[in-house]
This record gives C-alpha cells, structure tokens and sequence, in this order.
C-alpha cells in the first residue's frame, strides 16, 4: 500500500517490476551459462552406453550361442597382402578401454560388406578383464552398423560394431 502520491507509488512499482525483471534476466543468464561447455561430451555419455545396450539386444537376437558382456567400439581391417588383412578391433567393455589386433588368413578385404563381417569368428581374443580376468575367449561379431561401413582402397572402416563372446 502506497501513502505518498500517485505518482511515487507508479515509480516505486515499476522499480520493483525492473528489479523482477533483471532477476529473472539473471537467472535465466546463469542457466544458459553452466550448460557443458561441450554438450556433445555429455550427449557420448548418455547416447553411447543407450546405443551399445540396444545393439546388444538386437545382435543377441537370433544369435545362438553367443553372450555378453558386449565389446563395443570400431574395427579397421588393413589388406596387408594378397591373401592376409590384419583386423584391428578399439572400443570399451563393461565401461573399460578395450582393443586387441590379429590377423585374418585369407581374407579378401575388397569382397567384404557389412553383413558378410558378421558372424566372423575371433578365436582366442576375448580382452583380459572384460569377461574373465585372464581373458583369452572366443569371441564373434555380431553386428556392424551399415550407415558406418566404408570399404575402401584395401581399407576397411567400421566405425559402430559389436562383438560378444562365443558360448562353448
């Protein structure tokens, strides 16, 4: 309740609706500001455990004989003569960096696709720690993501895979 003129109480309310006003101006400022800096960091998160969990599931479907945990990540397969290529596998188990290399005799890298790569066997390559600690396992790919295969020049690109263990 205003006692003084009119005109004061108009003036003491719209100081008070600015004031309100540069709060919340503020607060939204501040919101805005503490985003991550890197937005596509916290997306890799969140986005890539959710991928893996749903390739798992689709992978683990109809596949008889295989199980997890899932090695996640990308494989490059290098022609390196006329009848070897040596596969190089980089990716995470149960949340760990994991990778492991071998070679593949005979392979033609220039014949493969996406869907011929699955169901390739990967004796004795289980990472130590991902299933058991010695590692060793048989493992075999189960799925390789289409839309991020490229096969060119020798050169084998895969940059979305998942590979499980073989059951024996």
């Amino acid at each position: 309740m205003c006692f003084e003129s009119a005109e004061m109480c108009r003036k003491a309310r719209e100081a008070e609706e600015a004031r309100r006003r540069k709060l919340a101006d503020d607060l939204k400022r501040r919101d805005q500001s503490s985003a991550p800096a890197r937005p596509h960091t916290w997306l890799s998160r969140v986005i890539q455990p959710a991928l893996a969990v749903l390739l798992l599931s689709l992978a683990a479907e109809g596949q008889a004989g295989v199980s997890g945990p899932a090695l996640v990540g990308s494989v490059t397969i290098v022609q390196v003569n006329a009848t070897d290529a040596t596969f190089i596998f980089a990716g995470h188990c149960k949340g760990n960096a994991a990778g492991f290399s071998m070679t593949l005799s005979p392979f033609d890298v220039n014949s493969t696709t996406a869907a011929s790569l699955e169901g390739l066997s990967l004796p004795g390559k289980g990472p130590a720690g991902c299933l058991s600690q010695a590692g060793n396992e048989n493992l075999v790919v189960v799925t390789v993501v289409t839309p991020e295969f490229v096969n060119i020049a020798g050169t084998i690109t895969a940059a979305q895979v998942v590979i499980l263990y073989v059951v024996p």
